[in-house]
């Protein structure tokens, strides 16, 4: 997909979803209707708009400018691209989200390549980059962009490229904002929890029916008037704060850049300081001879977080906010923290249970080019990036958990040294021959990752307050690992263009991988792809037509990430097997037959740009994934071993439509609006040899001729309105002792639950029908103000927490407001069931639905330019701006339908399939400026 580029008329260049288009300042030269010729990254290559025939969207760096610095680059892609599903998994200053391009990829939940100024990488490097220093992030769609990329690229590629110097006076940027953030209030998400005098008024009223002790008047007097709320002590409201300074530069010889940045975030967790970034980075380019060019490109981040628990219990900050009651102190009589009916002091433990992460990343990079003639030219390239990650987490003797532990204090660190390498030697070819143009790149490349792991645990502390493993009495565990992987890899990039009319592209790459069986280490990856520009042919008489191209790409492309290395190897593991515990039998075996998961990509696409005012992009996609790697157990009569083997097929297809309309382009003012949309279905083919379906973690499934993970769950049948017990839909026709069957227009139903009434909903999984983005931009002469908003619909969540502020059974924590709407009488209807001991069980009607609107961010600006500064002050332009983040939120869920995943500390089994207490998204208010002299 295509970038465009138009002038519009206020100072800065702007990258929308898949366009792009160039404002220019009031006494700029270059008329309005003036295209301008725009250089777009495509992978190994870069191109002229009109010279693409492969699917691309392009997010740039002053998209990235109108979003919080201390967000993950993962979570600013939300909404802007279309066919890129970003999912934020949580809201904690700089964590990562998930991300799906085209459609769910593979039974691993295996994410996108991602490659850094040409060097591969991961989402944890990718997240660490300090976002100013971004100059594009390339999301490579087909297999006209992934093919290139062989065998890592079958779910997708991003290409992130950092700033560079440019030619001409030397010119620096210093950028400042400072910021707050506080949680997304409950009622903007459909809920509100009791206050004190409504907590007991509800305790008192179910006593008789869920068996808990009712409180006196005096009792209910006493304790509410301790009410307060709990989310005001576990909380905060978090201070950011940024400092970015650039430089750039050059000659016609050579050209510079460099950069320092601090970000900090502190969170919204009391006594926690989520989030402190350090960069820095610097890149230059010369040219020794006419023929001769070198180049290097370093950078440093240094990233320090604390971290809170993520689990489904009080030991979660937030967990034990939602499940304290607000009658309940924050200080015991003797002025210790109350663990509350939760059980645990949380606020004690954020400080005497601590947790910490210390991440160091290095890159550096550097080229060699030499011109054999002005249409060949040879180019050598090392990348390499260090990772050093530390965590180290503490708890404090006589804390709390370490007296029910018994510890006597514990000190847990760990260390993983990251190093990437990759080397690559090419041979670039651009030549015309009169309207024909001829380019071809042929490259050898090597690639290798290496990890070294340590972690260590001591308990019992020698001297109070030295929390250092050495101080530990007594060991307790000590691991490591090394693990090594070697690619390899050589292809050939191909394109035609005639007259920027007709336009063929090919590329074919050989890719052998350690990480395959020892018998099919190598495998072929390879695209061909052709545009038309119909806008140019002489029968097309429309002037204002710029564009008309219709596109067409092919190809396969490669995954090697869902298996660990060495499971290639013709190895045995073993264990233990019997009562006795005597027998020893296999229980992993190598493969040596392991093959690349593949997918074939089929893609047509359509980009049109009428008068540089109307542009847009259409795109219908097929993609064919198979082989896919898993662990297959085998059958007890065959040892009841595990293989990584080939197995599995899924079909994802879908239309993405991007659209970007300048509505009013006048001297001293414009408006555009702009958005993009998705549709993506995903269906399995095949599972493993002999298997048609299979239950994934507790509410989620997997079947042949399905969408993936649809959910599998009791379904609800309401209550019975005579006696407000809840009925559950059954399939059985036998009703076992005290079971009473109603036969309903949806089916027959008990009154009775169990799992062996378990459903399949095929009609309803995690991921959403439609999803998008849209916004729109108006400037008035030096005033400027972006609003961009993102949408997701047809998908579902297990909302768990919705759960637990209902279910009557658990009256001794806090439950919200909508718990007092239980049935009562005969007839009463759309209530909950009547309370009881064995309270609310979890069916379908706790799987709601994740639409929602969010208006993602405001930013409104001012340039004080030249004309206002004059010449005695030595700055070419101040801009302040204000800006908001995640402003309102339109939703049905009761909760947060973007973060929908917790409790797992890291562990996701299906992104956004359920909702269990992890960091809760926030609104940011921000204010800024930025200072170009």
């Amino acid at each position: 997909m295509n970038v465009k580029l138009s002038v519009l008329s206020a100072g800065a260049l702007f990258f929308i979803g898949q366009m792009a288009f160039a404002q220019t300042r009031k006494n700029d030269t270059i008329a309005p209707e003036k295209q301008i010729e725009e250089v777009v990254v495509t992978g190994y290559r870069t191109k002229k708009t009109d010279e693409i025939t492969q699917a691309q969207s392009v997010v740039g760096s002053e998209e990235l400018k109108r979003q919080s610095n201390t967000l993950s680059l993962t979570n600013m892609l939300q909404g802007k691209a279309p066919g890129v599903l970003v999912q934020t998994l949580s809201g904690q200053p700089g964590s990562g989200g998930s991300i799906t391009i085209r459609g769910f990829s593979n039974f691993s939940n295996t994410p996108a390549l991602v490659v850094i100024d040409g060097q591969y990488s991961s989402f944890a490097q990718l997240n660490a980059i300090n976002p100013s220093d971004v100059e594009s992030q390339v999301i490579l769609k087909d297999a006209a962009a992934t093919a290139q990329y062989g065998s890592r690229a079958a779910a997708g590629v991003l290409v992130v490229t950092t700033k560079r110097g440019t030619k001409g006076k030397t010119s620096y940027s210093f950028e400042s904002r400072f910021g707050t953030s506080w949680k997304v209030p409950d009622k903007e998400m459909n809920f509100q929890m009791m206050d004190a005098g409504q907590k007991l008024a509800f305790e008192n009223a179910i006593s008789p029916l869920v068996g808990n002790t009712p409180y006196t008047d005096t009792e209910v007097a006493d304790l509410t008037a301790l009410n307060h709320d709990w989310q005001k002590d576990v909380l905060k409201n978090s201070t950011e704060e940024s400092y970015f300074f650039s430089a750039n530069g050059g000659t016609d010889k050579s050209t510079f850049y460099y950069s320092l940045g601090y970000d900090s975030n502190s969170g919204i967790v009391q006594y926690l300081n989520a989030l402190k970034r350090y960069s820095a980075r610097f890149n230059f380019e010369n040219e020794l001879t006419d023929r001769i060019k070198i180049g290097i490109n370093a950078s440093l981040q240094y990233q320090k977080t604390e971290n809170q628990r993520d689990l489904n219990n009080a030991q979660n900050p937030f967990a034990f906010m939602y499940a304290a009651n607000p009658y309940e102190p924050v200080f015991l009589a003797d002025g210790t923290y109350n663990p509350t009916n939760s059980g645990f002091p949380l606020l004690e433990s954020l400080t005497t249970n601590t947790s910490r992460n210390n991440n160091l990343r290095i890159n550096g990079n550097i080229f060699g080019e030499y011109k054999l003639t002005d249409w060949l030219k040879f180019r050598s390239s090392l990348f390499n990036t260090f990772g050093q990650l530390k965590g180290k987490t503490i708890l404090q003797p006589g804390s709390y958990l370490d007296v029910i532990l018994g510890y006597n204090g514990q000190v847990s660190q760990s260390n993983n040294d990251l190093y990437y390498l990759t080397a690559n030697q090419r041979v670039d070819f651009d030549k015309k021959f009169g309207k024909h143009k001829v380019s071809a790149t042929a490259f050898y490349e090597y690639s290798a990752e290496s990890s070294n792991t340590m972690a260590a645990t001591g308990r019992n502390y020698r001297t109070p307050g030295l929390d250092i493993l050495s101080n530990m009495v007594t060991p307790n565990a000590t691991t490591g690992g090394r693990t090594q992987t070697r690619r390899t890899s050589i292809a050939l990039l191909a394109d035609y263009n005639y007259d920027s009319r007709y336009l063929l592209s090919g590329s074919i790459r050989r890719d052998g991988s350690s990480r395959f069986g020892l018998d099919n280490q190598f495998g072929t990856f390879y695209s061909a792809s052709a545009a038309w520009n119909i806008a140019k042919e002489s029968f097309i008489n429309i002037p204002d037509l710029k564009a008309l191209k219709l596109r067409a790409s092919y190809g396969i492309a490669g995954n090697d990430a869902p298996i660990p290395d060495y499971v290639n190897q013709p190895y045995v593991g073993f264990g233990l097997y019997g009562p006795s515990a005597t027998t020893v039998v296999p229980t992993t075996v190598g493969n040596k037959t392991l093959e690349w998961e593949k997918v074939n990509i089929t893609n047509v696409g359509l980009d049109f740009n009428y008068l540089n005012r109307f542009r847009g992009s259409v795109e219908y996609f097929i993609n064919k994934r198979s082989d896919f790697l898993q662990l297959i157990p085998n059958a007890t009569v065959q040892g009841s071993y595990t293989v990584y083997d080939n197995a599995g097929e899924l079909q994802n297809k879908g239309l993405e439509v991007d659209l970007t309309a300048d509505v009013i382009r006048k001297q001293d003012w414009t408006f555009q609006l702009r958005g993009n949309f998705s549709n993506v279905k995903n269906k399995i083919l095949a599972l493993r040899q002999g298997e048609t379906s299979r239950n994934i973690g507790n509410n989620n499934k997997l079947e042949v001729g399905e969408m993936p993970y649809y959910f599998r769950m009791v379904r609800s049948a309401g209550i019975n309105d005579q006696t407000g017990e809840a009925l559950y839909y059954t399939n059985r026709t036998t009703a076992n002792p005290g079971e009473t069957f109603y036969d309903l227009p949806g089916g027959r139903a008990t009154n009775v639950y169990s799992s062996n009434d378990i459903q399949d909903i095929k009609d309803k999984s995690p991921y959403p029908k439609y999803f998008g983005g849209f916004g729109a931009t108006f400037t008035y002469k030096n005033f400027d103000v972006t609003a961009d908003f993102t949408y997701k619909y047809g998908g579902y969540a297990v909302n768990n927490e919705a759960l637990d502020r209902l279910d009557p059974s658990q009256f001794s924590t806090n439950k919200s407001v909508d718990a007092v709407n239980y049935w009562r009488n005969p007839g009463d209807t759309n209530v909950l069931p009547a309370p009881n001991p064995d309270g609310i069980w979890m069916t379908d009607y706790f799987l709601q639905k994740t639409d929602y609107i969010r208006f993602r961010s405001l930013n409104v600006g001012y340039t004080f330019d030249k004309n206002f500064l004059g010449d005695k002050v030595p700055l070419s332009s101040i801009r302040v701006y204000a800006q908001a983040q995640n402003l309102f939120l339109w939703t049905k869920y009761q909760g947060d339908p973007e973060v929908a995943v917790g409790s797992g500390e890291g562990n996701t089994d299906v992104p956004g399939s359920y909702s269990l207490y992890t960091y809760p998204t926030q609104k940011t208010v921000t204010i800024g400026v930025e200072l170009q002299f």
